[in-house]
């Protein structure tokens, strides 16, 4: 079974996810019905500051409003998936930081892509 890849837009990131149909992110995520950027990037945030890739003052992050770089950012984890397939059931989440001064960015504006 092919995996569901979709992307959510956060005003500071865009989070792609793969989950696989017979495991759906509610499962593991219960609240993601109730407002699921809210419950992306709560999960996000957290994920980055247990694993000390950033730690994240929601007031200092800059949103980013270019829709450019929202679709090479796409692009960007569509490229990281096709080369790094999940193989795992659960889901899996695939962020780019846009233009964030909290993490090291490369020419393109973009973080690279961190796997979670």
């Amino acid at each position: 079974m092919e995996p569901i890849h979709h992307y959510i837009d956060l005003s500071w990131a865009v989070v792609g996810i793969c989950e696989n149909p017979h495991q759906p992110l509610s499962s593991c995520i219960p609240s993601i019905e109730e407002d699921k950027a809210a419950a992306v990037e709560h999960y996000v945030i957290g994920y980055m500051a247990f694993w000390h890739i950033a730690f994240v003052d929601e007031d200092r992050l800059v949103p980013c409003r270019d829709d450019t770089l929202r679709n090479e950012a796409r692009q960007k984890i569509d490229r990281y998936i096709a080369d790094h397939p999940p193989v795992e059931t659960f889901p899996r989440f695939y962020l780019v930081l846009l233009r964030q001064p909290i993490a090291p960015m490369e020419p393109d504006g973009m973080s690279r892509v961190y796997q979670m």
